[in-house]
């Protein structure tokens, strides 16, 4: 397929000129590794929304990698993959343009090596994020309210009147089969300790923001709606970076006030369900194959 023609596709179903991410991206990449960016990213993409195709490596596509983040191993795959049957043109599909250590030091950037290994085998990288997060049907919430089963859902929005999240009612399940079936459906062999806070409620009515649900006033709405349960990726920030050191004297304040149970399964895990299981579809009813590759390890 005509690279041109699958990009103009995915900008109009995503709408992606309407989200400019460029002040949020160039604060959280640290400097070094935003001076890649400025080489190696369309300057549309640089000095324009951070969203849409910020790689152009090539013209024509014949398979789409879905990927939550660009992470070294992510990436390695996918180059051993293109290598293998001769790189004939790809794209990457992925939610963030930027990697992240979610145990570790948070956002960094893809290396000057691997932006160069992504040139020379002619594999180019679309980003989605706000737009694949916010979007009414296909969207990274929608796809987790489907694999939780939530009943009578309804989204709710961020004080920008965007819909971050949503909340729905599920079969009266006790808190620990409920836990397990989060860590099923988001292929986790079980959930961190730290990420799980039972607190006596049963579990019937969820309130879930993939990704970083983990901003205090996410977690007061959820309260304020009435829940007895919060679903997210991260909630408790285990990074070695200074925001995570200073939300955690946040969370140790409020996490003592909130009547609900508290549930994530890792950033990555809640956002790759929109990757595996919608993503696909859509590019298969877009006249291409696409193919979801796993992160290794979801904490790292």
């Amino acid at each position: 397929m005509n690279q041109a023609e699958l990009v103009r596709k995915l900008d109009e179903h995503f709408g992606v000129n309407a989200y400019d991410e460029r002040e949020q991206w160039q604060q959280k990449i640290p400097p070094a590794d935003i001076g890649v960016y400025r080489r190696y990213a369309r300057p549309e993409f640089f000095e324009g929304p951070w969203n849409g195709l910020m790689l152009d490596n090539a013209l024509e596509i014949d398979r789409v990698y879905l990927i939550v983040f660009p992470g070294q191993d992510v990436l390695d795959t996918i180059l051993a993959l293109e290598l293998e049957r001769e790189a004939p043109g790809a794209l990457i599909f992925a939610h963030h343009p930027a990697d992240f250590e979610e145990s570790g030091r948070g956002f960094c950037g893809i290396s000057e090596a691997q932006m160069e290994e992504l040139r020379e085998h002619d594999i180019s990288f679309y980003s989605c994020h706000q737009p694949l997060d916010y979007h009414p049907e296909t969207s990274t919430v929608q796809a987790l309210v489907k694999a939780l089963k939530l009943r009578d859902a309804e989204v709710f929005l961020n004080e920008d009147g965007h819909p971050e999240g949503a909340h729905g009612r599920v079969a009266d399940l006790a808190f620990g089969p409920f836990a397990e079936q989060l860590a099923d459906i988001t292929d986790l062999p079980y959930l961190r300790y730290n990420q799980v806070r039972f607190n006596g409620q049963p579990v019937e009515h969820v309130a879930l923001i993939p990704g970083g649900g983990c901003q205090p006033e996410q977690l007061l709405r959820a309260r304020d709606l009435g829940c007895d349960t919060f679903v997210t990726g991260h909630w408790w920030l285990t990074g070695t970076y200074e925001y995570a050191e200073q939300h955690r004297e946040q969370m140790r304040e409020l996490v003592p006030t909130l009547p609900m149970n508290l549930l994530g399964s890792s950033h990555y895990a809640s956002e790759m369900v929109v990757m595996r299981d919608v993503m696909p579809v859509w590019f298969r009813n877009a006249g291409i194959e696409a193919r979801f590759v796993k992160q290794p390890d979801p904490w790292r």
